[in-house]
């Protein structure tokens, strides 16, 4: 074997070699970051949404701009309230109950009138005021005279000078009869220190034939409530709709 056979020989010895060796362990990625809360905050409870503000109550509104206010008729005594009128229309009625819807349909003993009246301002087919103890309590108009068109609630509120914050209760007590109703939870009217509800009724859509009642319906007192007795068999004119006929 020649010198240069042996050198060949040799290197390809060499080149067998380190192509058999196993190749190293391959140098690991860097390592992905990892977020790890502390025991603390793991233990923090949660935040809790902040609670929105709660709406504000809106109240009726009571307005003065009107031929007879209502403030100068509610709360007075019978004197001033007749002031306002004209001629008493039939004889009235009294008796020696009154009624309160709290809720329930409550009488207790009190001096109780009802007399209706002429309206000076020709508005009105007539005005019907409660009495109580001698102090007018409700107040009833009857045959809006200045109606055009299809009835709208809404005209006979604007003509006592009501405006209320809520939709009313509606309701067909009797045939052709249509009644819109706000109780104190919707009318939320108070006039002087008193609380009232609001009813308005018409029968047959017809103008002449409407009424709105604006009805004291404050809780009853300790005297008062010392001086319930069991319903009659009469009904409390103002606080029911119109007949049906």
């Amino acid at each position: 074997m020649t010198s240069l056979q042996r050198l060949c020989a040799w290197t390809c010895a060499f080149v067998a070699i380190g192509c058999s060796q196993p190749t190293g362990p391959q140098k690991a990625g860097p390592e992905a970051k990892t977020e790890t809360k502390t025991e603390a905050e793991a233990a923090e409870p949660a935040k809790p949404a902040e609670a929105k503000a709660a709406a504000p109550t809106t109240f009726g509104k009571v307005r003065s701009d009107v031929s007879l206010p209502l403030p100068a008729l509610l709360g007075q005594p019978v004197a001033s309230v007749e002031a306002n009128f004209g001629e008493h229309q039939g004889k009235g009625l009294s008796r020696s109950t009154c009624v309160r819807f709290a809720p329930e349909r409550t009488f207790f003993r009190c001096a109780f009138a009802l007399q209706r009246y002429a309206d000076k301002g020709d508005q009105w087919a007539g005005i019907r005021v409660e009495y109580e103890d001698g102090v007018a309590a409700s107040i009833g108009f009857d045959g809006f005279k200045k109606g055009s068109g299809p009835f709208d609630p809404k005209v006979l509120l604007a003509a006592v000078g009501l405006e209320l914050p809520d939709e009313p209760r509606t309701d067909a007590p009797a045939q052709g009869v249509r009644r819109w109703a706000w109780f104190n939870d919707r009318a939320r009217l108070k006039i002087g220190e008193h609380q009232y509800r609001v009813e308005i009724s018409v029968v047959g859509e017809d103008w002449s034939r409407s009424r709105i009642d604006v009805i004291l319906n404050d809780p009853l007192t300790p005297e008062q409530k010392a001086k319930i007795v069991p319903p009659g068999p009469g009904k409390a004119e103002v606080s029911e709709p119109p007949p049906g006929q």
